[in-house]
C-alpha cells in the first residue's frame, strides 16, 4: 500500500490494502507514517467490513495532520452514505450505530478542528443517524445553528431531513430571523419554507417574510424554490 502511495498511484494503494484486508488497513490507519495513513485511507472506502474503520477514521479526522485528516473524513463520510442506503448487516447493529456517530459527533463539534473536517464530520453523523432512523437529522440543530463557523451552520441546515420535522421549525425559523449569514440564513429557508409554508409562514412572522424576500434577491430561482414559498399570500 505504502510503496504504491508513494509513487502516486492511490488507486493500487486502494487495491493492495482491498487484497491486504480490514485488519492490515487498520493498522495502516495508526501508522507513524504518512504515507502508509495516506495508502489506509485510501483502501478503508472499499475494503471488506469497512463500516468497522470508522473509529479508526475518527481518530484520523482528529489529527493535527490536515493532510490525512480531511482525507479520513470524507472516507469517514463516504462509508457513513453508503450504510445509510443500505439494509444494516447482521453483524452490525443499532449499538454500534449510535457509538460511531457519537465520535464523529465530538470531532464535528470541535472547534479546533479543520472546518472541512467538521463539515464532513457532520454529514456523517447525520448518515449514521439514518441508518437506524432516516427521519433523524442525528445531532442537536439548535447547538449546531450557535457555532461561530458560519460553514458549520450552513451544513447543518442543508441536512435537515424533508419533511422537514416539526420540532426544527422553530431553530430554522430563528437562524432564517437572526443569523448574520445570508446563507445560512437561506438555507434555513429552504429547508422552513419547502414543506408546510402556512406554519413556517406563522413562525417567521412579518419580520422574517421581509428578511427571505431580501435573501431571495439576485439568487437563481431554483435555488431559492422553496423559500419563496413562504412569499406566497
Amino acid at each position: 500500500m505504502t510503496n504504491a502511495l508513494e509513487r502516486g498511484d492511490i488507486d493500487e494503494a486502494g487495491r493492495q490494502g482491498v487484497l491486504a484486508g480490514p485488519a492490515i488497513v487498520e493498522k495502516g490507519l495508526a501508522s507513524p507514517k504518512r504515507s502508509t495513513r495516506l495508502a489506509a485511507i485510501a483502501a478503508s472506502v472499499a475494503v471488506d467490513d469497512r463500516a468497522e474503520l470508522l473509529p479508526a477514521l475518527a481518530v484520523q479526522a482528529s489529527s493535527a495532520d490536515r493532510r490525512t485528516a480531511i482525507p479520513a473524513a470524507l472516507a469517514a463520510r463516504t462509508i457513513a452514505r453508503e450504510l445509510a442506503k443500505n439494509e444494516l448487516a447482521d453483524d452490525l447493529g443499532p449499538d454500534d450505530i449510535a457509538t460511531w456517530r457519537a465520535l464523529f459527533e465530538q470531532v464535528a463539534g470541535n472547534q479546533r478542528r479543520f472546518i472541512e473536517v467538521r463539515v464532513l464530520a457532520l454529514d456523517t453523523v447525520s448518515s449514521l443517524a439514518t441508518v437506524v432512523d432516516p427521519t433523524s437529522l442525528g445531532f442537536d440543530l439548535n447547538v449546531a445553528l450557535k457555532d461561530p463557523d458560519p460553514a458549520l451552520r450552513a451544513a447543518a441546515v442543508q441536512l435537515v431531513p424533508r419533511p422537514t420535522p416539526a420540532a426544527l421549525r422553530q431553530p430554522l425559523a430563528a437562524a432564517v430571523l437572526g443569523d448574520a449569514d445570508n446563507k445560512v440564513a437561506l438555507g434555513a429557508a429552504q429547508a422552513l419554507c419547502g414543506d408546510d409554508r402556512v406554519a413556517a409562514q406563522a413562525l417567521l412572522g412579518a419580520q422574517g417574510i421581509a428578511r427571505v424576500r431580501k435573501l431571495v434577491l439576485g439568487v437563481p430561482r431554483r435555488a431559492t424554490r422553496d423559500a419563496n414559498r413562504c412569499l406566497a399570500k
